[in-house]
């Protein structure tokens, strides 16, 4: 009986010490301070003066192969005459610019080149970008080329932005290409 008496004497001090150390153990410290809660972002993406916004984008992709060789050398063509989604039409608003971008990759042999820019309405001229390869070089080569044009404020209604080349030498290959065309209005 003294046996059985200590033994749950000892299980009642076994609980009674875990729950005790459990207490002071696992008790959860003191919370610290909530972090701040940031503001909301503003709609659109504000520009240099913070008047900026972008109104609309539009992007036309794509990765057909399309040779140029039958074209006449030194003279500009609309890539749209081969592939109708490197031109966008774009409604915007009074006095909206729009910014436009061309990305596009180019398979020439040696000696060839391609020139590839930008017009607005058969009016407003990006820069230019040149592929080119000449001796010593020999081979095929891939290469890549990128353009953009910022417009200065338009009048209401439709304009066109179309992607123009010109072959200079040889008969080079237009593979992937990107349009992009963004309305930016200043408030």
């Amino acid at each position: 009986m003294v046996l059985i008496l200590v033994l749950v004497i000892g299980l009642l001090a076994g609980v009674v010490s875990s729950a005790l150390s459990a207490w002071i153990f696992i008790k959860p410290g003191p919370q610290g301070p909530a972090g701040e809660t940031g503001p909301e972002g503003p709609q659109g993406i504000a520009g240099v003066n913070g008047t900026n916004s972008i109104l609309q984008t539009i992007q036309n992709r794509n990765d057909t192969q399309v040779g140029i060789g039958g074209y006449a050398a030194m003279q500009w063509y609309n890539i749209s005459d081969l592939d109708p989604s490197m031109k966008i039409t774009i409604n915007v608003q009074q006095n909206s610019k729009i910014f436009a971008l061309f990305s596009g990759t180019h398979t020439l042999e040696s000696p060839e080149s391609i020139w590839v820019r930008m017009v607005v309405d058969n009016d407003s001229n990006s820069s230019v970008y040149i592929c080119s390869t000449g001796p010593p070089a020999s081979g095929t080569y891939k290469m890549t080329g990128h353009v953009e044009l910022l417009t200065d404020s338009l009048n209401a209604g439709l304009h066109t932005i179309n992607v123009q080349f010109l072959r200079e030498t040889g008969s080079p290959e237009i593979l992937d290409r990107t349009l992009t065309v963004i309305e930016i209005t200043s408030q």
